[in-house]
């Protein structure tokens, strides 16, 4: 029983955990979250290329583009970080 539940362990630390982490990073940027949980799970060092990329489109409750010189900014900040137009 103990070696069955470390086996069952090592397939979550290794393998689900970095594929769900990487889902939902791509999910807030935009990008498809199946493609990028499969592409982590398997090769868990892609997490870090998740995590740094740019987003792809404007989510809501996350990222929203500058009108002006069509950036991304967090959806928190009230003025773009490049240019410093007023977001709404």
């Amino acid at each position: 029983m103990p070696s069955n539940m470390m086996e069952w362990g090592f397939v979550v630390v290794f393998f689900l955990l970095p594929g769900t982490i990487g889902a939902y990073v791509a999910y807030t940027k935009g990008r498809n979250p199946l493609l990028w949980f499969l592409l982590n799970a398997l090769f868990a060092p892609t997490v870090m290329i998740t995590l740094f990329q740019r987003p792809q489109r404007p989510v809501q409750g996350h990222y929203r583009q500058c009108p002006k010189c069509s950036e991304f900014s967090k959806w928190r900040e009230n003025s773009c970080r490049f240019c410093g137009t007023a977001l709404s």
